[in-house]
């Protein structure tokens, strides 16, 4: 009877401490910022942002892992190892490649002995649109109106100055250009197919410059399904 009993004992101690919740790292660690927001120019390919983290515990701490919700996203890790009181840098390097307006990237951090993450450090980049187009895509098909439609375009003032070119396909397009506002900066592009009853795929590139030497390219596309 004694042995059931002991057994018993043993196997409810042994539960205790299985259902025991796991220590948080994420309570011994405090952080300089956890959001970073970084303008780009329009010849930088790269960004960076840095966020320091300190082990405010009592016992050696050590990063296991960094997740990023984006490839275009690394993470550096000045050290992984970190003693009571000391201090590391996480470095958010970006890179644009053809990305244009603002992106937001995650960067999330993973203690070692700990499953659950840390923190989640966010790095929010604005990266210039030198030709912004608004709508990306015009249509026209049977269950649509035959008649011209409208593009929004916007030079980003602090770069461009002018549309120096628009390329597009004469023969298949019509196109009006437009200014509608007196610094030249915002303008509407008027266009519709040539043919409406002829299939058409096509794009529409506009050009602009600016002082400073820079050239930005925006661009729709046009599509016509008879």
């Amino acid at each position: 009877m004694k042995t059931r009993v002991h057994f018993s004992r043993a196997i409810g101690l042994v539960l205790m401490t299985c259902c025991l919740p796991l220590v948080s790292s994420a309570s011994l660690l405090s952080w300089d910022r956890t959001e970073a927001r970084v303008k780009m120019s329009p010849e930088q390919d790269q960004a960076k942002a840095s966020y320091q983290l300190t082990n405010r515990g009592e016992e050696t701490l050590r990063i296991d892992r960094i997740e990023t919700t984006c490839g275009c996203t690394n993470p550096i890790i000045e050290r992984r190892i970190l003693k009571p009181g000391a201090s590391t840098k996480i470095t958010a390097v970006f890179n644009k490649g053809k990305r244009r307006g603002k992106t937001h990237s995650k960067l999330t951090v993973f203690m070692e002995g700990n499953p659950q993450r840390v923190a989640t450090l966010h790095m929010i980049i604005d990266i210039p649109e030198l030709v912004q187009t608004q709508p990306s895509v015009i249509y026209w098909n049977d269950q649509t109106e035959r008649s011209p439609r409208t593009v929004h375009i916007r030079l980003d003032s602090r770069y461009m100055e002018t549309i120096s070119a628009i390329r597009y396909n004469e023969s298949t397009l019509r196109l009006r250009q437009k200014p509608i506002d007196e610094n030249h900066k915002e303008f509407e592009l008027e266009l519709e197919p040539v043919n409406y009853e002829q299939a058409l795929r096509d794009t529409v590139e506009i050009e602009a410059t600016g002082a400073n030497g820079f050239t930005g390219v925006g661009k729709f596309h046009v599509l016509v399904q008879p």
